[in-house]
């Protein structure tokens, strides 16, 4: 046992573990907008929960609502759905985030959005809406994705510019030999 000690300095159990360091306070213990993000998902659970009844009793109009229906598994899930939303709202409720000192709900809907769209989200969300607008107008996708490929590669490296030509196309290839060629998958 001694050898192992020696060995193993941290498998002494007589070692005293200081877990001060350790230990990270947070001054608020939800990020910004967490509030509405899971008031958002309670919502949306809602509309879940009234399209799977509605779809349980389309089905049972026969023979009335049953347990054992096809759509008693959508019930059910979207019914905990509901549960596990409403109390996620309940409890963040009670708790603050860094937005909570603040009194205008303008201000805080500005400070959240800023916080939740960084300028890298914003740019990159623009060039999947560029992209996407290019393949509905009519771009080969074998234009339109090198493209948005190479553009987001250098936006977000900002350096490698060559080396992202390279990346582009491997990138590609493998679309093209793995989609194109093994799968069938017609592109746009």
């Amino acid at each position: 046992m001694a050898d192992t000690e020696k060995e193993y300095p941290d498998l002494n159990p007589d070692l005293e573990v200081n877990t001060d360091d350790m230990i990270v306070v947070k001054e608020h213990p939800l990020e910004a907008g967490e509030k509405v993000f899971s008031f958002i998902v309670l919502v949306f659970g809602v509309i879940a929960l009234k399209l799977s009844v509605d779809l349980w009793f389309s089905i049972s109009l026969r023979r009335g609502p049953r347990i054992a229906s096809a759509a008693a598994v959508p019930v059910f899930v979207s019914a905990l759905w509901v549960i596990m939303s409403l109390w996620t709202v309940i409890e963040n409720f009670k708790l603050t985030t860094p937005l909570s000192k603040i009194q205008g709900m303008g201000e805080k809907i500005a400070k959240a959005l800023a916080y939740a769209l960084p300028l890298n989200v914003v740019i990159m969300l623009a060039l999947i809406v560029a992209y996407c607008a290019a393949l509905v107008e009519g771009v080969s996708f074998y234009i339109a994705t090198p493209a948005f490929l190479y553009i987001a590669m250098c936006y977000l490296t900002r350096k490698d510019y060559l080396k992202n030509i390279l990346w582009t196309g491997i990138v590609m290839a493998f679309i093209v030999l793995v989609f194109r060629v093994l799968f069938s998958v017609v592109f746009p």
